[in-house]
Formats: structure tokens, C-alpha cells, sequence
């Protein structure tokens, strides 16, 4: 095997191996991840019992009645708390790699293939892969519940535009259900493509 050839299979290492560290990182920031999204529902649910109870007291000042402010609430829940998730994991698996120095060393040729080599701790990496391999399915099940809500929202708000355009000016249960069978079916679809892509991208790196 040439040296360059050697470059090439160490950098498809590298990406493998960058891969697997950002699945491990993002298995490691998911209890955090998930208790601070416990924490904006609180505080989000916290705030609207604040209002309803300044409601009751004065409603003077309150432009919102409590049906208002629980639907606006709903809303809320459901853009912020599955936003702030996926954002959170996608930044996880994207995190600063540790090999980022190997462009430099296989600059050097052989000497920089063996010290990359010399280096590698190939027990750990067999940690880091099993425990990637377990860890995987969880990390993208969770990321992808929720695009799936933010989807379903976007199709939504798109389904309610066209079946106000059709002619139908407010809701019946009629034009409900088929709101939510086309919002489904839209985002199960949509849901499906990204779960391909997510597998396409990282699968094979855990398999």
C-alpha cells in the first residue's frame, strides 16, 4: 500500500471516527439536554398560572383571556421545548473533533502516519464505537420526535392557509380531521426522508 493511499484510509478513518465521537457527545449531553427542556416547560407553564391567577384578581389588565393564553401556551411549548432539543443534539454530533491535527501530521509522510498510528487508543475507540452503536437509534429517535412536531406545526399553519382559500372560514370537526390526516401524512413523509438522510449520513459509521 502507497502512502497515499495510506492518507486516504486514514482520513475515512478520521471521518468515521469523528462521527462516533459526536454520537458519544451527544449521548453525554442529552440528560442535560432533557432537563433543561423540563425546565422551559416549567417555566413556560409557570408563566401562564402567573397570568391566569393576575387574571382572576385583576383582569383589567389582562388583553388575554385564560383560553387565549393557554392555546398561545400550547404553541409556545410546541415550538420552543422540540427547537431547543434538536438544536441542542445537531450541535452535540457537530462538536469540535479531536483529530482535527491529522491534516497536519500525514503532511510530514511516514513519520506523521506512524505517530497517528502510535497514538491511537484502540481500546477506547472500541468503547466509543459499541457505545455509539447502543446510544445511536435513542440520540436520532429523540431528534427526529422533534422535527417531526416542528413539521407537523410548519404543515399545519400550510393546511389551515389552503382550507381557508378552499372556502371553509372557520373550523368544523369535518375540516379538523382533515387537517390533522394531511398534516400527519405530510409529516410522516417528510419525517421519513429525514430519517433516510440521518442514517445515510451516520449509520454506517455505527453499523
Amino acid at each position: 500500500m502507497s502512502i497515499e493511499e495510506t492518507k486516504t484510509k486514514l482520513m475515512m478513518l478520521r471521518d468515521t471516527l469523528t462521527r462516533i465521537e459526536g454520537i458519544n457527545h451527544a449521548l453525554d449531553e442529552l440528560p442535560k439536554i432533557l432537563i433543561n427542556a423540563l425546565i422551559i416547560i416549567a417555566v413556560i407553564m409557570g408563566t401562564l398560572i402567573t397570568s391566569i391567577i393576575i387574571y382572576i384578581i385583576t383582569a383589567q389588565t389582562i388583553t388575554l383571556l385564560p383560553s387565549g393564553l393557554s392555546i398561545l401556551t400550547i404553541i409556545t411549548l410546541l415550538v420552543v421545548v422540540p427547537y431547543y432539543v434538536y438544536t441542542r443534539i445537531d450541535k452535540s454530533m457537530k462538536s469540535t473533533s479531536t483529530y482535527s491535527d491529522w491534516d497536519s501530521k500525514l503532511q510530514l509522510g511516514i513519520s506523521g502516519i506512524l505517530e497517528i498510528l502510535s497514538t491511537l487508543d484502540f481500546d477506547g475507540i472500541e468503547y466509543k464505537i459499541n457505545r455509539a452503536r447502543i446510544g445511536y437509534a435513542l440520540v436520532i429517535i429523540i431528534k427526529l420526535l422533534a422535527l417531526s412536531i416542528l413539521l407537523f406545526l410548519v404543515v399545519f399553519m400550510v393546511t389551515s392557509a389552503l382550507i381557508m382559500v378552499l372556502g371553509y372560514t372557520y373550523w368544523t370537526w369535518y375540516t379538523m380531521v382533515m387537517a390533522i390526516i394531511i398534516d400527519i401524512a405530510i409529516t410522516l413523509a417528510l419525517s421519513g426522508m429525514v430519517w433516510s438522510m440521518m442514517l445515510k449520513d451516520c449509520g454506517p459509521s455505527v453499523a
